[in-house]
């Protein structure tokens, strides 16, 4: 059966739920010929079918969530596996994976490879036969390449070498023809994907603007931060590459996605991680007045609001403002639709949970050693990312919207990318170029506290006092934090920002990191297991900290730590495997 045949009909959550509705040309993509009964050759013949295959082709790839996050956050430091966890997840738990674990099967991702691969051959052939708009073609075009990309950076990052092909081939069965598709190392892909995405026709952070057939808003969902955002993937791969000042460019590029929005509340709040100011944030906030930087709070008045701070990014819909200035890429899933949620099962403990996966002790401690700036010993966001359930920890950024009491509706989100992983991400690579004071700035107080100029705070020199509100840098390390509270003029667009740490009131490290580029890179990947825990991450953070030093401690000590925490009397012989970098990736086995 020809694979197109396979991905016109792929339902998506949501995604497709929302077109059927509001995209009438697609109405006869799924309400055709039976599958067995579909003429290949009718496929692509508009702007209509070409949407059909981009959502055929995300709703393939949201196949993959469970696997991608069991890979990622199983195999590092914050997640571990309770005794309901089946033998391959304890595998993967202490990295003794065997050929036939599913988890580690590189099928899945190759199967949506191919797919890639063979809408992008059917729209070159359309833009040939000049059958939708140049527009229309390079969008579409460059989506489904950076997606590819994607997908070729996860299977480098979990198996180290992999076969790269490009070519439309009919089955995956094709590539286990060593001879015609050799093996290439993390490295060398990485070239491949660097000069893939340089030569897209198309870039931009949103895939398909507002007013695209792709780009909607209906029954309470909006489709376009469902699609990947390019700036961020490139970002990715040149961090991965060392190529720390492009990857500062296009992770600058995704902090000004709202730059000329005419909207100021979009154009300040948008993925600039900005302190709470009572109408947007996502930080940690109280209920009894007052800020996170001034003043004591009861512990008690923890707020769990789920429109407000940081529980609420992992409850709105994707429509809401404050989801919107934090979530770059996220999926949601609709329970009338497959894919199913595989988040419910996994983590929840009632209704149609299994409990399989809980937090590590490592996280748990985590947040325990991180005081808040307002007198509370602890980091509260360990509270708002999980919580105790009939008496067992349970992770809950996955679940907050599931219901036990209807136990078949598994809505919920697959959260990819979003706002503090790219700041984060941004430190790391300015940190790497000579910018350690701008990386400490993102990383603990805001742009404003770290670069003014205090002894001007109170002069009558206003000028002067402004100027020290930008940073000293030219781009991407230029950012413009001006405020004063009683002219509104002066506002630059990042006068909110008040790093991650910050934003969540956690009290500040050291003032000495700023010029210790090792040391400041630690607490930036330490940084992610406070705030991006579980969210499928932390295993590739690892791995590239650790191959960029040659350093196989940096992430077999941090595994060692969870395993020995959580009582695995494997952990002595889990940190010597790891050691060994050959160990880190899984074995390439078709299945």
């Amino acid at each position: 059966m020809h694979r197109m045949k396979k991905i016109l009909f792929i339902k998506m959550s949501v995604l497709i739920a929302i077109m059927a509705i509001t995209l009438g040309g697609c109405k006869k993509v799924f309400e055709v010929l039976p599958e067995d009964k579909l003429d290949i050759n009718n496929a692509y013949k508009n702007v209509a079918d070409a949407d059909a295959a981009v959502i055929g082709i995300y709703g393939k790839f949201q196949n993959l969530a469970k696997q991608y996050v069991l890979l990622n956050e199983v195999r590092a430091d914050l997640l571990d596996v309770t005794n309901n966890a089946d033998p391959y997840l304890k595998q993967l738990n202490t990295h003794s994976v065997t050929g036939d674990n599913p988890y580690a099967d590189p099928r899945p991702f190759y199967e949506v490879i191919l797919n890639c691969n063979d809408v992008l051959k059917n729209f070159n052939i359309m833009n040939e036969k000049h059958l939708m708009s140049v527009d229309d073609y390079q969008k579409r075009y460059s989506d489904i390449l950076t997606l590819r990309c994607f997908l070729y950076l996860q299977l480098g990052i979990q198996y180290g070498s992999v076969p790269y092909v490009t070519d439309a081939l009919s089955s995956v069965d094709d590539l286990k023809n060593e001879s015609l598709f050799p093996k290439l190392n993390l490295d060398a892909l990485l070239d491949k994907l660097i000069a893939d995405m340089k030569q897209m026709p198309y870039i931009s952070s949103y895939s398909y603007p507002t007013g695209s057939s792709l780009s909607i808003t209906t029954d309470g969902s909006n489709t376009q931060r469902m699609f990947i955002n390019k700036y961020y993937m490139l970002g990715e791969l040149q961090l991965w590459k060392g190529n720390y000042l492009e990857a500062a460019k296009n992770y600058k590029n995704v902090m000004e996605t709202e730059a000329t929005n005419t909207n100021t509340n979009s154009m300040f709040n948008t993925f600039h991680v900005n302190y709470n100011d009572g109408t947007y944030g996502n930080g940690v906030s109280y209920t009894d007045g007052g800020t996170n930087y001034g003043g004591l709070h009861s512990e008690s008045a923890l707020s769990y609001s789920i429109t407000y701070g940081f529980k609420s990014m992992f409850c709105l819909s994707n429509t809401a403002a404050n989801w919107n200035h934090e979530w770059i890429w996220a999926m949601p899933y609709n329970p009338g639709f497959n894919p199913t949620n595989p988040f419910i099962e996994l983590f929840a403990n009632t209704g149609a949970g299994k409990y399989m996966l809980k937090p590590a002790q490592t996280a748990i401690d985590a947040w325990a050693s991180n005081p808040q700036g307002n007198g509370i010993p602890y980091d509260a966001r360990g509270k708002l990312s999980y919580t105790t359930v009939n008496g067992q920890p349970v992770v809950m950024k996955y679940i907050y919207n599931y219901d036990p009491l209807v136990p078949l509706t598994r809505n919920g989100m697959w959260y990819l990318w979003r706002g503090a992983g790219l700041h984060l991400h941004y430190a790391e690579a300015a940190n790497r170029d000579g910018k350690g004071k701008l990386a400490w700035a993102l990383l603990n107080t805001g742009i404003a506290n770290t670069f003014a100029d205090a002894t001007l705070a109170s002069s009558t020199n206003t000028a002067a006092y402004l100027a020290s509100m930008i940073t000293p840098y030219e781009e991407p390390y230029r950012f413009n934090a001006q405020y004063i509270a009683s002219n509104t003029a002066y506002r630059g667009p990042y006068h909110k920002n008040a790093g991650v740490r910050g934003r969540s009131g956690v009290v500040a490290i050291n003032t000495s990191y700023q010029t210790d580029m090792t040391g400041l890179e630690s607490k930036l990947i330490d940084e992610g297991s406070l705030e991006l825990a579980f969210e499928g991450n932390r295993w590739a953070d690892l791995v590239r900290v650790a191959r960029r030093r040659n350093d196989p401690s940096f992430l077999a000590e941090r595994v060692y730590q969870k395993l020995l925490k959580d009582g695995n009397s494997e952990a002595s012989t889990v940190r010597a495997k790891l050691m060994n970098i050959e160990n880190w990736y899984l074995p390439f086995k078709w299945k």
